[in-house]
């Protein structure tokens, strides 16, 4: 891997233009990522750089990332790119820094009381390798022989077991990959009192969420402990993001520099947390009933229900804003959330239906919250898909992996989630309201005959499709034969199939009305018009 930071760091660090200088971000943010990955190995060079040298180049294209950072015209796209390379650099503490770090493996090689074959075993693939060239690679093969000998318990010594672990320990420090309470431990010592409240709090929430027995009887309280741990997740990271705030001076001390970094991998995976707790907040939701139960409460006057739901799109909307994507507008959405959660629901406003009006406030919110979502999807298709290529074709990087780079970067991140509650919430508006069950993922119009997709597609001339499920790629598989899509369900705009449609430009629509799917397999086979602007968006021509 010493070799690959070195290229970046040529690459990144010095005088680069501001237009060169994102495109040297993106591209070291996906060579980084695969080499992470494992889609690119490491292979020794003939070289004999200890892994001391990997800090030191770490700590020159961290400072150079932060400088980046924290200039005020540095742009959404660089600021997305530069959270992408941050996890994939090693650790620069001074134990890793030092001119012979990471010296307890040589021990462990020479051990007395373990087998001639294992010694061999341990200093050819991790004791060599790790001090010519460390790599993502090494911490694999830590983890496959800790695994070896601690199969059976009595076959080593416990001592000569401790010391392994401890070297396994070290290893996933030094290529940042601890859990986030780990991470967070790390830091403690650098929060002040107001900033350890906040720290404590949430650690004491995601320890109870960790223990909570997975059951009926504890699903209401498991939402309400995801919702408080969430929330706690976002003061948090309102703490560290504000400490992360200024640049760094030229004079900053080495120690320094390194604290920052663990901050600001703390800072990400606390956003990398959030995604998994909004995840599993939706799981819950819609184990209890989802956008029907919603609508339900709200046809009954009892919005209640809807505060846990809002709150969660709250808090991933504020971290989309913590993470640099249009901050101004988060913030205006975020407050837009809380204002309505907190007017509630009147039986009248002026000579109007309350029930109605909260429903079209709310409505408004939530478009302008899918809105967000949407440009953040058009973005990434801006930044990465042709260097993708380029990149992945020059260094024989799978097909696979090129191909789905894109959307596994959307589908990976708090947008995808954010984008799944916006799609529950409004479509429980949209039923409180009464509209039409249409959902436009992406807008258009065309004309074409209309068919039922079964499998693979079987036609060769300009088609519009309806389709009962979303199974994968059918968008795709039929080339440019596809004009326009009605899905007889509902899907989040950032799902797959939703991703793809939007690169292809196809029309696509969803519909979950049963009175109206009926009447559009009525137009099955027929020469139809598909305008998303209109209020039946498919007309027989």
């Amino acid at each position: 891997m010493g070799t690959s930071l070195e290229v970046m760091c040529e690459l990144l660090v010095g005088n680069l233009e501001s237009g060169d200088r994102l495109e040297a971000l993106i591209f070291s943010a996906i060579y980084l990522k695969w080499i992470n990955t494992g889609q690119i190995p490491c292979f020794e060079d003939g070289g004999h750089p200890r892994p001391n040298r990997h800090a030191e180049i770490s700590r020159l294209i961290f400072r150079e990332l932060e400088r980046i950072y924290c200039m005020k015209d540095t742009s959404l796209q660089e600021v997305l790119s530069i959270r992408k390379i941050h996890p994939c650099l090693p650790s620069f503490k001074a134990e890793f820094t030092a001119s012979v770090p990471l010296t307890r493996i040589r021990d462990v090689a020479h051990w007395g009381d373990i087998p001639h074959d294992l010694k061999l075993q341990i200093k050819h693939t991790i004791q060599n390798k790790l001090h010519r060239n460390a790599g993502p690679e090494d911490l694999v093969a830590t983890e496959a022989m800790l695994a070896r000998i601690t199969r059976n318990p009595e076959e080593y010594s416990e001592a000569f077991v401790e010391q392994f672990k401890i070297i396994h320990h070290e290893l996933k420090d030094f290529s940042m990959l601890g859990n986030l309470t780990e991470q967070l431990e790390s830091i403690k010592e650098s929060f002040g009192d107001r900033s350890l409240s906040a720290l404590t709090l949430f650690l004491e929430c995601k320890e109870r969420l960790d223990n909570l027995e997975e059951s009926k009887d504890a699903l209401d309280k498991s939402i309400d402990l995801l919702l408080k741990t969430a929330q706690s997740l976002n003061a948090l990271r309102e703490v560290i993001v504000k400490g992360l705030e200024s640049s760094l001076r030229n004079d900053v001390p080495d120690a320094t520099i390194a604290m920052r970094q663990k901050w600001r991998l703390c800072e990400i995976g606390l956003e990398d947390y959030s995604f998994l707790l909004l995840s599993r907040f939706l799981n819950a939701l819609e184990v209890v009933g989802g956008a029907q139960q919603l609508k339900e409460n709200a046809e009954s006057k009892n919005v209640s229900s809807w505060n846990g739901p809002l709150g969660s799109l709250f808090v991933g909307i504020r971290q989309l804003g913590l993470s640099g994507w249009k901050p101004e507008e988060c913030t205006a959405i975020g407050n837009e959330l809380l204002a309505w959660k907190e007017k509630g629901l009147s039986e009248k406003e002026g000579s109007e239906d309350g029930k109605a009006v909260w429903a079209l406030r709310l409505k408004a919110t939530l478009d302008r919250s899918r809105r967000l979502t949407e440009e953040y999807s058009e973005a990434l298709p801006q930044m990465f898909p042709q260097k993708v290529e380029m990149l992945g074709k020059a260094l024989g990087i799978p097909e696979n992996s090129v191909r789905t780079y894109n959307e596994a970067e959307i589908r990976a991140g708090v947008i995808f989630q954010v984008s799944k509650l916006c799609t529950l919430l409004l479509k429980a508006v949209r039923s409180t309201l009464g509209s039409q069950g249409w959902d436009v993922l992406v807008p258009g119009a065309a004309h074409g005959t209309l068919i039922q997709a079964i499998d693979r597609w079987a036609v060769v001339k300009q088609i519009l499709c309806y389709l009962k499920g979303a199974p994968g790629d059918e968008v795709t598989a039929a080339g440019n034969n596809i004009k326009g899509v009605v899905l007889l369900q509902e899907l989040p705009h950032l799902s797959h199939l939703g991703v793809r449609a939007g690169q292809e430009k196809v029309i696509f629509v969803t519909c979950e009305d049963d009175d109206k799917i009926a009447d559009i397999q009525k137009l099955n086979g027929k020469c139809v018009r598909h305008n998303t602007t209109s209020n039946f968006p498919v007309k027989d021509l």
